[in-house]
């Protein structure tokens, strides 16, 4: 058995409750989780991922991830917050080598990633949503949502320690990394931030939707999120405002059912 009752973690409770809530609310319309073949593109510690096995019953669910050390992860937190000393049957965490295809994982009624894309290398982005699109049966649905767009306000993932809007595109990047060595001690976790840093796309809201339809995806439903902050004037002279203040991009997507 397990319950929420237990659960501590915030982190842990959005992506357990609110994450698979949020992409039900979408997918809904097209039939749901229920008892469908569901992917997970990018699944990190698969928090999500349990909280579809358990709570909206697919018949399976398999749960991408490149790196081993997420995956580790999984069963740790579930005991830890749930009290779930194993996964679900219909739950399967597989790693993944990044030059693979997704064929051995099986097909698919619907595929989904969540805060995934703005970490995918610029020029893999097509190879990976054609990866996706591939083992999609046909008629199936990608739903995909990537926050926060590298152009936004905190599209650097510095705001816990940089909260100045657009710190990433107005700081000379010598300086905006060395802030960032001040404000976190721990050397581990500095190294693993600018990284991270180092390696976030320049994808575009529009760039990712052209991109979706190249592969052979038709675009089904798209929303946006904005920043409201007053924009730099510096910024404006060099930079689209729209593309300033997409924060996010959500969107559902489905492969031709005459594929």
């Amino acid at each position: 058995m397990w319950s929420i009752d237990g659960i501590t973690d915030r982190t842990f409770r959005a992506k357990f409750l609110d994450v698979p809530d949020a992409m039900s609310a979408w997918l809904n319309e097209v039939g749901g989780f229920e008892g469908k073949d569901v992917l997970e593109f990018g699944c990190g510690e698969a928090t999500a991922a349990l909280g579809i096995a358990l709570r909206y019953h697919p018949r399976r669910l398999v749960a991408t991830e490149i790196q081993s050390s997420e995956l580790d992860r999984a069963i740790p937190l579930a005991r830890e917050q749930l009290g779930l000393n194993e996964l679900p049957l219909n739950l399967e965490l597989t790693k993944v080598d990044p030059a693979e295809r997704l064929d051995h994982t099986g097909r698919f009624d619907i595929a989904y990633s969540w805060s995934v894309f703005e970490h995918v290398r610029q020029d893999l982005i097509a190879d990976c949503l054609t990866k996706i699109f591939d083992v999609l049966r046909p008629g199936g649905y990608m739903f995909l949502q990537t926050t926060p767009l590298y152009y936004s306000a905190f599209g650097s993932h510095f705001a816990q320690w940089i909260p100045m809007p657009w710190a990433h595109l107005s700081m000379q990047h010598n300086l905006l990394c060395d802030e960032i060595r001040r404000q976190v001690t721990d050397s581990d976790e500095c190294r693993i931030l600018l990284s991270m840093y180092e390696t976030l796309n320049r994808a575009t809201d529009s760039h990712i939707l052209d991109t979706a339809r190249s592969v052979g995806f038709e675009i089904v439903r798209e929303h946006r999120t904005y920043d409201a902050f007053p924009i730099p004037e510096q910024l404006l002279r060099i930079y689209q405002e729209s593309v300033l203040r997409t924060n996010q991009l959500v969107f559902l997507a489905r492969r031709s059912a005459d594929d």
